[in-house]
């Protein structure tokens, strides 16, 4: 099994969802991918946000990286947006004209745009919707710090947002056409962006720090597009009689780090020493090798602490597997095809086919874990074609389905990823009266106490005041009839003070 080593950094993410979704094979070559060719279609957000979110602006060597990874009659094509979008890279096959524009293209990439026209973006990239040719599998990547964003009216953006999810994004999935969302900061809407993926039977990721992007981007590629591989072990891989050639790709740290790669012979070879067969490209973050006609044996890659390498092979003999979907909804059974294939087609002998073991290992959240025996369990299928159930998943999450090949000579693994999404729990409907407790059952009652002794206080307050005003009263009149006698006081007091309660005249 492979040693990975974790990597970090924002354009590992971007460069191995791409590459994955790529197959990882061409002029630089990986491994051909299977089924029909990618067509690759890359929306980036150029919004003024990006200058925190990608402050080094690692987008643009990131697409160089994949310029240079796209395999030949592959079709791709990349859109920038802001406010408005633009195509920087014509959508077309890849040839040796088409990755000169686009290396060209990849300075245009900034931080000019004003707002995050999402839905255009999506438009601008589906142009054919409709009309798109079958012999190539469409995929389509949607980089983006924001959320939609096309106006100074909050209403009309959640009106488009709305729009897009309803009509747009059910079209594309039924089409087949997947929308891979990738969030690059916590002000991305990420419910809108999973709800886009989703809707798209695509992959929905989210990153906090580099080190979980670098991993995010890691799965997410061979989830859409899985590569044979040669286990690394330490730092050590094996290559046997049948490989052509191979394709190392490390992601770093560091700026400036070492990388080496020695044969089993014992030459050593580095980017600074140009060899023939051996065809290096590499940046700040990352180091590709391409060894052609490479010696029999044991290779050493040596690379610094925390890079991440993997080893893709062209071989005359190929493991194939059939992608599994993006996202599976929980408890459904699902299937792999696994076959052999040499120059001739699909191996069918049974007395080649006995020369090798498979084997699948799945694993998954809260440390789920099972293995297939596929050479013990199933016998040997005269297509030549394996055809292996999967447990169902019953727990949402991200399960890693790992193809396992051995021979006397030969190892090669194929790791596959599927998101399985876990239907979340109705509220339980109680039909029994809620209970009431006794504190609750008393609460009225000393409610209702409160509320007297309050209209109590209130009656006193009223009838001292009205004491307080009587005699107020009296005195002065007291003292404006001094002179005067008792009898014309108390007279004139009762004639003229409406609170006395005396209601009969003088005679």
């Amino acid at each position: 099994m492979s040693v990975l080593q974790r990597p970090t950094g924002f354009i590992s993410r971007f460069v191995l969802l791409c590459a994955l979704l790529l197959s990882a094979s061409s002029h630089l070559q990986a491994q051909t991918p299977l089924g029909p060719q990618p067509d690759l279609r890359l929306l980036i957000d150029i919004s003024g946000s990006m200058k925190e979110s990608d402050p080094d602006n690692l987008r643009g060597p990131a697409l160089e990286l994949i310029v240079r990874l796209l395999p030949d009659g592959a079709r791709a094509g990349v859109w920038i947006f802001g406010e408005n979008v633009q195509q920087i890279v014509p959508h077309q096959v890849v040839d040796a004209q088409w990755r000169e524009r686009a290396l060209d293209a990849v300075a245009r990439i900034d931080n000019s745009g004003q707002r995050t026209n999402i839905p255009a973006a999506l438009a601008a990239a589906t142009y054919d919707l409709g009309s798109m040719d079958p012999t190539y599998r469409t995929s389509v990547v949607l980089l983006t710090d924001g959320k939609v964003d096309l106006s100074a009216s909050p209403m009309a953006n959640a009106t488009a947002a709305r729009d897009l999810l309803a009509n747009t994004a059910p079209e594309l999935g039924a089409t087949g056409i997947p929308v891979h969302t990738i969030a690059l900061s916590e002000e991305a809407d990420w419910t809108f962006l999973r709800a886009l993926a989703n809707s798209t039977a695509g992959l929905a990721e989210k990153a906090r720090t580099a080190a979980q992007l670098t991993e995010i981007f890691v799965q997410s590629l061979e989830m859409v597009a899985p590569t044979a591989r040669v286990p690394i072990v330490g730092n050590i891989f094996l290559i046997d009689d049948t490989v052509d050639e191979f394709t190392a790709l490390v992601f770093l740290q560091e700026a400036g780090a070492e990388v080496t790669l020695t044969s089993p012979a014992g030459s050593v070879y580095s980017p600074e020493q140009r060899a023939d067969g051996v065809d290096w490209f590499e940046s700040s973050q990352f180091a590709l090798v391409t060894v052609t006609s490479p010696e029999r044996g044991a290779w050493t890659l040596a690379a610094p602490d925390g890079a991440r390498s993997r080893v893709s092979v062209i071989s005359d003999l190929k493991l194939e597997v059939d992608p599994l979907p993006n996202s599976l909804p929980a408890g459904r059974v699902t299937e792999l095809g696994i076959r052999l294939r040499d120059a001739e087609g699909v191996i069918s002998q049974p007395e080649l086919l006995q020369l090798f073991t498979l084997a699948v290992q799945v694993t998954g959240p809260d440390g789920y874990s099972e293995s297939i025996d596929v050479s013990g369990r199933y016998p040997v299928p005269a297509t030549g074609e394996y055809r292996v159930s999967v447990p169902a998943f019953e727990r949402g999450g991200r399960y890693q389905v790992l193809v396992q090949l051995r021979g006397e000579t030969l190892e090669r693994e194929l790791p596959l990823y599927v998101e399985v999404i876990a239907e979340e729990a109705a509220p339980a409907i109680s039909t029994r009266p809620a209970e009431v407790s006794e504190q609750d059952l008393q609460r009225p009652a000393v409610t209702l106490i409160a509320l007297l002794l309050l209209a109590l206080a209130v009656a006193f307050w009223v009838y001292r005041r009205r004491r307080k005003r009587k005699m107020a009263i009296w005195q002065r009149r007291f003292d404006a009839s001094r002179g005067g006698s008792e009898d014309t006081v108390v007279s004139g007091l009762s004639a003229t003070d409406p609170d006395s309660g005396d209601n009969e005249k003088a005679p």
